[in-house]
């Protein structure tokens, strides 16, 4: 069992024959192009990495002064090895402090520490939309190995701040949802990038029923294999001219094709119709685009050149979408395949 709080230490990572398939990037080199580096249109927001004190994980509130999504977290950890997990919750931790079933699981994987009060990534992309004036929490924890690393809070609000987003102080929290310390300031970075479409037809029950009424979240497709529902978002300029739009899914079956489309028009009034063991929620006009490996945690990300693939013009909406394979008797309606959430998005010049 880890102790508690703990002293200062000396100080000391649908197919089509157009589609292409890329080999499988190793998660921490996918981390590294989403936390910015050669990335301009990544930004961030940093704390503090000088820390005092120390536990599994903490909780904090963090709101959206503009529409962004979180794309990945560095974090202050003792040094040696170490399981990582983030979890978030709509509207502040207070309240949820020990409450399981008001969070979602995020992402979790394994890593080694750079070190007590250096930048230490998290070994998974994240896919989390913050819509402006909308406060959300975060857990973030270690599971086993080496700790988190924190500082005692000052009750300064917010702790840290941008033209884009606020983070709080929060609590230090023992793993899972245990004894908590307050007030204590999360040591760490928040990158994010400005959201540029408008996520819909969700399998949380708010439109159609999905085929086997494998329900999943907001914000997310029907319910997969892995227990959870894909997350489609984009990000990057929406100008045809730049074509620089991104497109990212998240909580997809991991090591499967997900194949990236786009539709003329939203299916259902953006409700969906039942396909596979999912949704189809873009329509009209379809347009494969490309087909991605996902990774060791289900994600995957389609970079820029889709305006010019997909022959988009200015002024027109786009209904983007992903399909991915889930093969097995473990797929939820036996369908072999599943897909994302959609994501509406209106291009300009």
């Amino acid at each position: 069992m880890r102790p508690l709080e703990l002293p200062a230490p000396p100080p000391s990572g649908i197919p089509s024959p157009r589609a292409r398939v890329l080999s499988f990037v190793p998660v921490l080199l996918a981390i590294t192009a989403l936390t910015g580096q050669g990335r301009a249109d990544v930004l961030s927001l940093t704390t503090t990495f000088s820390s005092d004190n120390g536990l599994d994980g903490n909780m904090f509130d963090v709101t959206a002064l503009s529409d962004i999504r979180i794309v990945s977290l560095d974090c202050n950890i003792n040094a040696g090895g170490t399981t990582i997990e983030v979890y978030t919750c709509p509207g502040t931790y207070v309240g949820n402090e020990t409450n399981p079933a008001a969070w979602t699981l995020r992402g979790s994987g394994s890593t080694t520490s750079t070190g007590s009060d250096q930048p230490t990534p998290i070994p998974f992309g994240l896919d989390i939309h913050v819509d402006a004036g909308t406060t959300i929490a975060i857990y973030v924890t270690t599971s086993s190995g080496a700790s988190m690393r924190y500082t005692n809070g000052t009750g300064v609000s917010p702790a840290a701040s941008n033209a884009d987003l606020q983070i709080f102080e929060g609590l230090g929290v023992g793993h899972p949802f245990g004894s908590s310390y307050s007030p204590r300031l999360w040591n760490g970075t928040i990158y994010y990038e400005g959201d540029s479409g408008t996520p819909y037809c969700f399998a949380d029950g708010t439109g159609s029923v999905c085929p086997c009424g494998n329900f999943s979240w907001a914000e997310s497709g029907c319910m997969h294999s892995g227990g959870q529902g894909g997350v489609l978002s984009t990000a990057g300029s929406t100008s045809v001219e730049g074509d620089l739009l991104r497109c990212s899914a998240a909580s997809l079956t991991a090591g499967k094709p997900a194949l990236l489309f786009t539709g003329t028009m939203a299916v259902n009034g953006g409700n969906g119709s039942p396909l596979g063991d999912g949704l189809l929620c873009a329509g009209g006009t379809i347009q494969r685009l490309w087909v991605e490996m996902t990774d060791s945690t289900g994600f995957a990300e389609w970079g820029t050149g889709m305006a010019a693939a997909g022959q988009f013009q200015a002024g027109e909406t786009r209904f983007f979408q992903v399909w991915f394979r889930d093969p097995g008797p473990s797929s939820p309606c036996a369908g072999g395949f599943n897909l994302s959430n959609a994501v509406e998005v209106l291009l300009s010049v």
